[in-house]
Parts: C-alpha cells; sequence; structure tokens
C-alpha cells in the first residue's frame, strides 16, 4: 500500500541522458544560489517570518495541486491517437513492477506526461507541507542552541537549501512539462 502512495515519485526513476539535468543539476545549482543570497544579517527570521518569502509563497503553492491534477485528467482522457506512440529517440524508459518482474518500459507522450503531473502533484503538496513545517517551527530551530551556537543556523541552512531544491525542482520540472504539452505534444511524430 506504501508503495503504491509513493508511486507518483517514480518519475524520478525514468531515465533519459537530458532528464537529470531538469531533475537535480539545475534546481541544486539554483537552490545553492538563492540559500547563498538569503545568508545575511537577520536572514535566520526573515525567511520563516510572517510575510517572509516562504510565508508570500505558500499561498501560491496551495493552488498548484488543483492545477496538476487538472493537467494530470487532461493527459489521461486526451483524444489523439498519436499521445500513445512511443517517444522519438532517444526515449524515456522507466523500470516498472509487472506481476513480480522489473520490467523495462519505454514510454508515450501520454505515459510520460501522465507521471511528470503526478510528481508535480506530490511535490507540491510536499512543499505546502514542508513550508508549513518551516514556517511552525523555523524559531524553534533557530533557538534551539547546538554545539558552539552555530548548530540551529546550520539547520536552518539545511532547512533553507532542500526547501529551494524542491522548489527548483518543481518548477524546472513545470516548465519541461509545460514544453512537452505546448509544443512536444503538437509535434507529428
Amino acid at each position: 500500500m506504501l508503495n503504491q502512495m509513493l508511486q507518483p515519485l517514480s518519475y524520478l526513476a525514468i531515465r533519459h541522458p537530458q532528464k537529470w539535468k531538469v531533475d537535480w543539476l539545475f534546481p541544486v545549482m539554483i537552490a545553492l544560489v538563492c540559500t547563498i543570497c538569503s545568508i545575511g544579517e537577520g536572514w535566520v527570521s526573515d525567511i520563516y517570518r510572517a510575510g517572509g518569502p516562504i510565508s508570500m509563497l505558500l499561498g501560491f503553492f496551495s493552488s498548484l495541486p488543483g492545477f496538476y491534477i487538472a493537467a494530470l485528467a487532461a493527459i489521461a482522457t486526451f483524444g489523439r491517437n498519436d499521445i500513445d506512440n512511443i517517444l522519438p529517440e532517444p526515449t524515456p524508459t522507466v523500470k516498472l513492477v509487472t506481476r513480480g518482474e522489473n520490467v523495462l518500459v519505454k514510454l508515450t507522450r501520454r505515459r510520460f506526461l501522465a507521471m511528470l503531473f503526478a510528481f508535480l502533484t506530490c511535490e507540491s503538496i510536499a512543499l505546502v507541507l514542508y513550508s508549513v513545517l518551516f514556517l511552525s517551527y523555523g524559531t524553534a530551530i533557530a533557538d534551539v542552541e547546538l554545539w558552539d551556537g552555530s548548530g540551529s543556523k546550520v539547520i536552518i541552512i539545511i532547512m533553507t537549501f532542500v526547501y529551494f531544491t524542491l522548489l527548483m525542482q518543481m518548477l524546472a520540472a513545470t516548465f519541461w512539462g509545460l514544453y512537452y504539452l505546448g509544443f512536444k505534444l503538437h509535434e507529428p511524430q
């Protein structure tokens, strides 16, 4: 049952030569820059205060799961037959467990987009929950005295980096999904 609930994360297991850049390289690089730029005098309290960046983005994130679910429903019911053709080379693949066996599946546009938007729905919900956690416990974490007093700053820096990584990963995957929906979906095979 837990395996089924975590199935939207199988998008991360899709193999494609360029996909790792969208999933990890660009998000981590941009998250590093954002984390470094956010570190400054008073930044620890600013990041999770009521009018801070996480608080301001939370309203936007709260609406995203509905849009991603709508996109997922549209993809699942899209009427064109060529959406079910295998993607051209280099074809993205994913290992799926079918009847107890690992099977390497070449993805169609429909399956790729469905996996992408299921992942984005999951990630946006996780980002909302993470934001609420950060806003609720950021002050308490910052006040904890660890090691020589800088331990709480290290924890906040790590939490900030994880937050920005999830945010940038979601944005990069969203733009990649929009590219597929807006352009590649209508391209002849």
